[in-house]
């Protein structure tokens, strides 16, 4: 059985991967909302996955009182430099819904962040996966990512 981090904030996207882990993948979830969730679960326990949102909140967001924080369009890669600083050789994939990722001179697409992500973290970076609400092919998509791994 695999123990797998879901680190993801969007509710309907966040459901979607729950059902499909639970339906596809013979595993232990456990899940974060945030960036610092996902820190704090990194440090309290090992995995042997984690998918992983690239834009998220610094903190969980509470409602109605907390807004968790301001959003950060690369908390994903923030957590994966957090892991390479711990030491921590888990395997991740990125699951996002967006193609452009930061404002202004920061802005980089989909396709180019996934070669920095590569470049920058290659003992713990396994690819990116596009997700869409409306659409089913990230299952495939994501299952062949996750065979790939266990075969490895």
């Amino acid at each position: 059985m695999k123990k797998i981090l879901l680190v993801e904030d969007d509710e309907d996207k966040r459901k979607q991967l729950v059902n499909f882990i639970n339906l596809k993948i013979p595993s232990e979830l456990t899940e974060a909302r945030s960036f610092q969730s996902g820190l704090k679960a990194l440090k309290s326990q090992s995995f042997d996955l984690i998918l992983l949102d690239m834009t998220m909140p610094t903190f969980d967001i509470n409602p109605p009182k907390e807004g968790g924080g301001r959003s950060q369009p690369f908390g994903g890669e923030m957590l994966l430099a957090e892991m390479v600083r711990r030491e921590i050789n888990t395997k991740v994939i990125v699951v996002t819904q967006f193609d452009l990722f930061g404002k202004g001179d920061e802005e980089i697409t989909l396709k180019d962040l996934d070669v920095r992500l590569k470049e920058r973290f290659p003992d713990n970076y396994l690819g990116a996966i596009p997700y869409r609400i409306s659409y089913t092919s990230w299952e495939d998509a994501l299952f062949t990512k996750i065979m790939d791994l266990e075969n490895q």
